[in-house]
């Protein structure tokens, strides 16, 4: 048996093992760095008067969107991301615009 065929296999298993953990944090990493540029994307939202009315219609449909303590990042990112994309429901508007009557 070539003892450097096994020495070689075990150490390519704990370098892939190595290499996935390290993938995992970097994505994490990711995630969290894009929670942080949705957040900071809301805070310019509120600075704008169409912003701020597009958060009130939101939370007023769909309710606030909070971290929850213990949350991890992934979820409350998707939770979020998932509240901002949500389409408003249309409100009911006038088939005709009012007549104009002079008595």
């Amino acid at each position: 048996m070539d003892t450097s065929r096994k020495a070689n296999r075990e150490s390519l298993e704990v370098t892939l093992q190595y290499r996935s953990r390290q993938e995992s944090l970097s994505g994490q990493e990711i995630v969290e760095e894009k929670l942080t540029q949705l957040q900071v994307l809301l805070g310019q939202l509120t600075k704008t008067p169409h912003g701020r009315a597009e958060l009130e219609a939101r939370t007023k449909h769909f309710g606030q969107c909070n971290r929850v303590e213990g949350e991890t990042g992934t979820a409350f990112y998707g939770r979020l991301r998932r509240w901002l994309d949500r389409d408003l429901p249309h409100t009911k508007s006038p088939l005709h615009r009012p007549r104009q009557t002079d008595s």
